[in-house]
């Protein structure tokens, strides 16, 4: 009776192992999976198994071969075919087949390589090439050669990549494989290209080809042409790299390949976007995307996602830019490829480093970094470090800087990356520069700079004279103008618009150094003119802001208000581009809006126009509250940058009797006063404020520095009141929590100086205007709770002239904040009916 049962039950696998053999020739994959896992469940039950007889395992092998074939027609699951793979693997590993142990090695080594698990994919190819020696199988050995090479490839070890390439290329001709001949011949113009030799690239992708069209193998033709112009493109030839990529196009489109299709549109969008035609390349962009999602092409579609999210950056509309990202790396993360959840990171981690969110750009860049060190990607590693070093030199820790630059240099010249090598070298430069190391910094620019002309990168070598332009600017100007002069017309020789656009500027500055500044506003007017018709909204941001300093500086002021009306509404534009997100929109503000707004306000004040002044003040601080409101209430914005808008702030404290408001802005050497009075006045004065001298530099510091410095070195904000803007990176913090606990083993008694001038500028001024019981202080950001500290502090010292003021109620400016908890710091008795209200 068990006999029978064991029989029904194999021929029932029998049959139910024809049935997903149908349902795969049908296009019916999911369904052919499900009923393959029923199979495995039905020989599982019956206590058959890989031990079992071999029938059993013969009926296990049909399975595992299904679901390969499953998976292989859905081909972004590479974790459940690497699962079935090693199970079948497991099955023949005692059978003396090696054939069979031979071609599943090397589909396991495949589908580990597609998951960019790198060296686990690296021990597979190896064990499938002595497989593949043992049975004399060379066109095997060939196959197993060309995709072990692949694998160093993406390790970085390019030599070792082209000592395999040469081999299987050999074997190649040796049997006659003119395909196999081909694909070899393009592989190795991939690796020289990656070595920056790309004249020998160009001959064997070249070689290549003509063996693809002697054959008439047109999917291969395609390839061919899409790597020559990935090949042009490095070079900065975008013309000729447009002309190749559009030949690839044409013929996908012909012979029906839509992943190639899509591929090609990407890579057309890719020259356009390096060209600063951004409209066209999201038109290119947006193809490839329609066509990855209509065919499921997962690995696809997170790249155009990538893709998309990078012309968004480019274009300063950083909250779709992380939209796409986000979507990108969902899908990566989602299908297991590390490589390109790696560049997702790091393409987030350069929106936050842009918008100067620097502790959400370095986590995004460790992780990445983490990635590309756990898959052996040596190249990825190399330029995640140096995005670590040019995020540190943002932060003016230059040492840590050094070393991640040196790290990355380390790197691109182990694995003979020459392009990736230049890009440090001129990354050091521009790094010494900054530390006033000009000799240094020149000789990293020179040596970036014969680097790009040996592996005849144009667009490095005008990269490379615009960096040089920089580096003499504040010494040589005339050096510094022949430099801007050799890097523009390559950038417009080359079509690069974005790179055009800032060479222009370059000379405007320059020639604004030189006092020339009829020239300075024709080559800023051109920079303006361009980056608006290409869209870089930031560069137009920049570009008004320089002519309305330009106009300053010829005391044209109609014409500066002209401009910098045009700037400060470019910047709302922006803004606009964040839309909720205030935590960017603070950033934004931090890192690139306060001058703007500063010198508008200045210069308003200057001219008889406080209260407009005052508004703009306002307009700086008060943005973000403003936008939360707007945003969890759905009622319109309230505070505009559009002066036609810009009333009633007079009456903000009408209500409150007994109290004054003291608005206060700080200068390079003046502080600005606003007291708003009950009545509605607003009174207004300027003050000139004398600093002493430091005593080890002997240099006065400005306002700003001398408020910094005096409440940060008291160590005044405690820890929890303090918006935590360090990086967790005991290297940028420690010599800083140093000095701090330093600073505060001294008496109070040595800082006595220091508050009464906190004092005497703050309060002293104005203090025959501040009657009554109540004052509510707006200052400045680096002013925060210096005011009410130095009021504590004087009091114990016996210093008596701050006695007469009951209550100081402290608003702290450029703070973002969760809806209701309004900024008010340690205001005692303090009501929320008068923080409210402000």
């Amino acid at each position: 009776m068990d006999n029978i049962e064991e029989v029904l039950d194999t021929t029932a696998v029998l049959i139910a192992l024809m049935v997903p053999r149908f349902l795969l020739k049908t296009g019916r994959v999911s369904q052919a999976i499900e009923l393959c896992k029923e199979c495995l469940i039905v020989l599982n039950s019956q206590g058959l198994s890989k031990d079992g007889l071999s029938t059993d395992s013969s009926f296990l092998e049909c399975i595992y071969i299904l679901m390969d074939e499953a998976y292989d027609a859905m081909p972004n699951d590479y974790a459940n075919k690497e699962k079935y793979l090693k199970d079948l693997l497991l099955l023949h590993q005692d059978s003396g087949d090696t054939f069979k142990q031979g071609r599943i090695t090397l589909k396991l080594a495949d589908t580990l390589n597609n998951q960019s698990k790198f060296v686990e994919a690296r021990k597979y190819y190896q064990l499938t090439t002595n497989i593949m020696n043992k049975n004399g199988d060379k066109q095997g050995i060939a196959t197993c050669q060309g995709n072990l090479a692949t694998v160093h490839y993406s390790l970085g070890e390019y030599d070792k990549c082209k000592n395999l390439l040469v081999k299987a290329l050999a074997i190649k001709v040796d049997i006659g494989d003119k395909e196999g001949e081909a694909t070899e011949y393009g592989n190795l113009g991939t690796v020289f290209q990656s070595l920056g030799n790309y004249e020998t690239a160009q001959e064997y992708h070249k070689k290549a080809l003509a063996i693809r069209i002697e054959i008439g193998d047109k999917e291969g033709e395609a390839t061919d042409y899409g790597n020559l112009g990935t090949l042009f493109r490095s070079l900065g030839n975008y013309e000729k790299a447009q002309e190749y990529h559009k030949k690839a196009l044409a013929i996908r489109m012909e012979i029906g390949d839509k992943k190639g299709e899509a591929a090609d549109y990407g890579n057309l969008g890719i020259v356009f976007q390096s060209l600063g035609n951004f409209e066209t390349a999201q038109e290119y962009y947006k193809k490839a995307l329609a066509i990855t999602m209509e065919i499921g092409e997962k690995k696809g579609e997170a790249a155009d996602y990538g893709n998309l999210g990078t012309v968004f950056q480019s274009l300063g509309n950083y909250e779709t830019a992380q939209e796409y990202h986000k979507k990108a790396l969902a899908i990566r993360m989602e299908i297991g490829d590390k490589q390109g959840e790696a560049t997702d990171y790091g393409n987030l981690g350069t929106v936050f480093q842009w918008l100067a969110n620097y502790e959400t750009a370095q986590e995004y860049y460790k992780k990445a970094l983490a990635i590309r060190m756990e898959i052996g990607d040596k190249k990825g590693e190399a330029a995640v470090y140096g995005n670590l070093g040019t995020l540190f030199e943002s932060l003016g820790n230059y040492e840590t800087a050094h070393e991640y630059h040196k790290k990355a240099l380390a790197i691109r010249m182990e694995i003979g990356d020459k392009k990736g090598e230049a890009s440090v070298y001129g990354n050091l430069g521009t790094l010494f520069f900054s530390l006033g190391e000009h000799d240094k910094a020149q000789e990293y620019l020179q040596k970036a700079l014969h680097s790009t002309k040996k592996i005849g990168d144009r667009e490095g070598k005008a990269s490379c004279f615009g960096n040089l332009g920089v580096s003499f600017l504040s010494l040589e100007y005339e050096k510094a103008q022949e430099y801007y002069q050799k890097a523009l017309p390559i950038f417009k020789e080359i079509g690069h618009r974005r790179g055009e656009v800032v060479q222009l500027a370059n000379l405007g500055a320059c020639f604004t150094s030189l006092n020339k500044c009829e020239v300075a506003e024709e080559y800023f007017k051109k920079a303006l003119s361009l980056s608006k018709n290409i869209g870089l909204n930031f560069h137009e941001f920049q570009c008004l802001y320089k002519l309305t300093k330009l106009k300053l500086s010829q005391v044209d002021q109609n014409e500066a208000f002209l401009y910098l009306f045009q700037c400060i509404e470019k910047f709302d534009a922006l803004r606009g581009f964040l839309k909720d997100n205030d935590h960017f929109k603070t950033s934004l503000l931090e890192e690139h809006g306060t001058f703007p707004y500063k010198l508008l306000s200045n210069m308003l004040s200057s001219t008889g126009n406080p209260n407009d002044a005052l508004y703009v003040e306002e307009l700086r601080r008060a943005r973000g509250p403003a936008d939360l409101i707007a945003a969890k209430y759905s009622v319109k914005e309230q505070i505009s940058g559009n002066p036609q808008s810009w009333q009633g702030i007079q009456n903000i404290i009408t209500k409150e009797t007994d109290c004054s408001c003291l608005y206060i802005s700080i200068e390079e050497e003046h502080a600005r006063y606003w007291i708003l009075k009950a009545t509605g006045a607003i009174h207004f004065s300027r003050k000139k404020v004398s600093l002493e001298k430091r005593v080890v530099t002997q240099l006065v510091p400005s306002l700003e520095e001398f408020f910094t410095e005096s409440f940060l070195s008291l160590g005044i904000l405690p820890q929890q009141n303090c918006e935590d803007r360090s990086l967790d990176d005991t290297e940028s913090i420690s010599t800083h929590c140093e000095n701090r606990e330093l600073m505060r083993d001294y008496d109070p008694k040595d800082f006595k100086s220091n508050l009464i001038s906190c004092y005497d500028i703050i309060i002293a001024p104005v203090a025959d205007l501040l009657k009554k019981p109540e004052i509510i202080i707006v200052p400045e950001s680096c002013m925060y709770q210096v005011p009410h500290e130095a009021r504590k502090w004087l009091r114990k010292s016996g210093f008596d002239k701050v006695s007469q003021w009951a209550t100081f109620i402290l608003i702290g400016d450029n703070v973002t904040f969760e809806f209701g908890t309004w900024p008010v710091s340690k205001a005692p008795q303090t009501t929320m009916r008068e923080a409210n209200r402000l």
